[in-house]
Formats: structure tokens, C-alpha cells, sequence
């Protein structure tokens, strides 16, 4: 007779004791790494932990915006000095999580959103991501209830990305791969709500502006930094490359939906024409290959919350892809 896929006699209890096995595992360790979710994160470590809590997808390319809303929704319970501290542990453009450490101190001069300019501390992965910052990001203030009292900060914003939802689905050629891409393939965790038009979960500035992380004003003094404006000549090179290097053209994408106008000075330059995306082949699976796949992801579901658990899992700077998480466990800056 005809022998079938996974015939049963082939396997004998202990495959499927197998198979309940990790999926239990990783239920069990997803159950305990969540079960703290609602309590206030008390160190940058601590803060990290709960990625998953925060990124559903798994994917925090450009969505810094959640990283905010988190810290935001804890600080009643927090002093102002820890609120500070959880803004240093993550990329506001990039939405790595970081080390509070020199080597992610960059000192800048944004624009305001109603005039003016700004001299502070920003936290980053890598150079590129300054390069993107000082090109699409401005401050805005915002005042927050901590556990002191009402506080005043100054905040990086971003014009909102809802107010063209359709641009999400619009093509543009990863700098790379070479590929095309959309900005729902490569930062899911943007996305729009249709109930109000505005960026899901994101805290809005005084002037009505998406959040992505702090600006330190004044935090110069504080320890050393990198110079942004040493990187001028960089960040042109890097635009002249097409953006390949750091979040290649994703936060730019992203920041350019709904540029910014500071009153008084001039308007961002605009991004490449976008283009037309191509459609994705659609993949079908055996049952033996589907179950093959499950345990791999049942496995790699296990390990990964459990390095992120013991905060040994640092995602690398630059972009979120396939394969980076596992492959790159380092705080090193991009190069």
C-alpha cells in the first residue's frame, strides 16, 4: 500500500509526547515571561523584557511610537529620574533596545515645531540613525503625570503617518536586497486606526504630534556623546547610496508620509518616488513540511523567551530582519 507522509507506525509515542512537549514549553515560558506585563518596568533591562508585550509582530522596525506609549502609561507610578532613564534604553528611530551606555549618546540641534531650535542628547544603535533624525524628526513638549507630579519634557516627534494611510501600501526598493518592499512588509507594527485616523498606540505631542522617544535638552553636561554634526559628511554618503546603512529607507519612509514644517524654516526634502509594490508568490505547504515548521517555531519560541528572560537577547542595531536577532547578540554601534 501506498506509504503516507508521517505513516504512524513510523513514530512511536514518544514523537507526539515530543511535539506536546515544546509546544507546552513554549506556552509555559510565554504564560511566565508575560505575566508581570502590567507592572511598571523599574530598569533599561527590565524594560526590554517586555518586547514581546509590546511588539506583537516581533518586528520594532520604525515603531518607537510603542516603546513610548508603554513608558507614557506607567509613569503616574514612576519618578521623573527612572522615566528618564527608561528613555535611554531604546532607539527612537530604529526601536532597538540599548544599553545606557556612551556609545549611544549623540548630541544634536533639532527644530521645534513651533519655532526654534533645541541643543540635547538623543540615544541611538548606530550612526545612520542620527542621519535620519536630524533629517525628519522634530520636538515637541509634552507634560506628564509622574509620580512626583505633573512634569513638562521635551519629546521627538513625527508628522503622523495616518493621515495617508495608503502610503503603507505603496512600493519602494530596499537599499539592501534590492527587493521590493512596502512599509507593511517592513515595519507591521505601524499601523493606522480606523476608528480615529490616527497612529495605533501611539501618545500625541501638546501640538498634536505622534511621540517617538525623549530629547534630553540640556544633557550635554551629563557625560560623553557624539557629535552629530561630525557626521555630516557620512550622512551624505550615505544618502548618496541610497540609504544603506542603518534602517535603510524605513524610518525615512515612515517620517516622510507627513513631513514636518517648522515655521520659519525650510521644508524637508522629499524621498524617492515611490512606486507600484509586486505582488508576493503565495506559498503552499505539505503537511509534513507544516509540521516540521510548527516544532521549529515552537523551539525557537521556547529559546527566544527564554534569552529574553534572562536579558541576554539584545537586538542589533539598524533594522529588524529574519535573521538578525539570533545571528547578531551584540550593543556594538552599526558601522
Amino acid at each position: 500500500p501506498p506509504t503516507a507522509p508521517f505513516p504512524i507506525s513510523a513514530h512511536p509515542p514518544g514523537w507526539l509526547l515530543k511535539m506536546a512537549t515544546l509546544l507546552l514549553v513554549a506556552l509555559t515560558l510565554l504564560t511566565h515571561s508575560t505575566a508581570g506585563a502590567g507592572d511598571a518596568p523599574q530598569s533599561i533591562d527590565d524594560l526590554a523584557s517586555h518586547y514581546s508585550d509590546i511588539f506583537r509582530t516581533g518586528n520594532r522596525n520604525a515603531a518607537s511610537h510603542l516603546w513610548t506609549a508603554y513608558v507614557l502609561s506607567h509613569s503616574a507610578s514612576l519618578k521623573p529620574a527612572k522615566i528618564e532613564m527608561l528613555f535611554r534604553g531604546f532607539c527612537p528611530i530604529s526601536g532597538s533596545p540599548l544599553p545606557d551606555s556612551p556609545h549611544t549618546r549623540y548630541g544634536s540641534k533639532l527644530a521645534d515645531v513651533s519655532g526654534g531650535y533645541h541643543s540635547g542628547i538623543t540615544h541611538h544603535c548606530c550612526w545612520p540613525c542620527i542621519c535620519d533624525l536630524q533629517s525628519s524628526v522634530k520636538t515637541d513638549t509634552k507634560t506628564v503625570q509622574t509620580a512626583d507630579g505633573q512634569r513638562e519634557y521635551h519629546f521627538l516627534v513625527i508628522g503622523d503617518p495616518c493621515a495617508h494611510p495608503e502610503k503603507l501600501d505603496n512600493g519602494f526598493k530596499d537599499p539592501f536586497s534590492g527587493t521590493m518592499v512596502t512599509l507593511q512588509d517592513e515595519a507591521p507594527e505601524v499601523q493606522c486606526d480606523a476608528a480615529t485616523g490616527r497612529l495605533k498606540g501611539a501618545v500625541y505631542s501638546d501640538h498634536g504630534y505622534p511621540i517617538i522617544g525623549m530629547y534630553f535638552v540640556g544633557d550635554e553636561d551629563s557625560g560623553p556623546f557624539n557629535k552629530a554634526s561630525d557626521l555630516d559628511e557620512q550622512c551624505t554618503e550615505r544618502k548618496e547610496h541610497g540609504f544603506n546603512s542603518g534602517m535603510g529607507a524605513i524610518f525615512l519612509k515612515v517620517a516622510g508620509i507627513s513631513p514636518l514644517h517648522t515655521p520659519g524654516l525650510p521644508a524637508p526634502v522629499g524621498l524617492a518616488e515611490e512606486v507600484e509594490p509586486p505582488q508576493s508568490p503565495v506559498r503552499h505547504w505539505s503537511p509534513a513540511a507544516a509540521m516540521a515548521l510548527a516544532a521549529a517555531v515552537c523551539s525557537g519560541v521556547a529559546l527566544a523567551v527564554m534569552w529574553l528572560r534572562r536579558g541576554r537577547l539584545h537586538r542589533p542595531c539598524g533594522r529588524e530582519h529574519e535573521s538578525s536577532d539570533l545571528e547578531q547578540m551584540t550593543d556594538a554601534p552599526c558601522e
